[in-house]
């Protein structure tokens, strides 16, 4: 008959592991310190174990093959733009990326990208329309990153303007009243 449970040499032939990696393994798949502190998983307990990382690892597998297509059509795209920018005569235009820039957010814009209700201006020295490429790059990565940061001002906005708005209409009642006391 065979025992309900495994003990660690028989996992170290089984996965072909190491005695600390046999015991690693066996803890994930809920093993118990068996007599004489001897680690012992069920055969159950290990079979479902297995299944499951099977499947999660088969997911992950999965998920990594199908970003490895998107980002090798994403290439081809890019060459195919750029070889048609190059038969055109047109030369492309690149800049250098920052690993911050692909982080930004609204609150990391430069000051040279105002961000208002309704309004977006970039300041860019005059004559040098490439120096606006690595802005329009970062806000455009901000909106990605942090389109709640994007509400967030125009919701600002919109209480700044329903404030000043009630403060006008306190005004003029203080006129009023002031007025009406003559």
């Amino acid at each position: 008959m065979k025992s309900p449970q495994i003990d660690r040499p028989a996992i170290e032939e089984l996965f072909q592991l190491q005695r600390r990696a046999a015991i690693t393994l066996m803890k994930q798949a809920g093993a118990l310190a068996g007599p004489g502190e001897e680690f012992l998983v069920g055969r159950r307990e290990l079979v479902v174990w297995v299944e499951k990382t099977f499947k999660t690892e088969a997911a992950v597998l999965e998920r990594k093959k199908s970003a490895g297509e998107e980002l090798s059509r994403s290439v081809q795209e890019v060459q195919a733009v750029r070889a048609a920018l190059h038969a055109q005569g047109r030369p492309p235009v690149s800049f250098p990326l920052v690993d911050d820039v692909l982080r930004a957010t609204f609150t990391s814009l430069p000051s040279s990208v105002c961000v208002e209700p309704g309004r977006i201006t970039i300041d860019f020295p005059a004559g040098q329309p490439e120096a606006v490429l690595p802005l329009l790059y970062e806000l455009s990565m901000a909106i990605a990153n942090d389109f709640g940061g994007l509400r967030e001002i125009c919701n600002v906005a919109l209480s700044i303007d329903e404030l000043l708005s009630d403060l006008q209409r306190s005004k003029e009642l203080v006129i009023e009243s002031s007025c009406s006391t003559f």
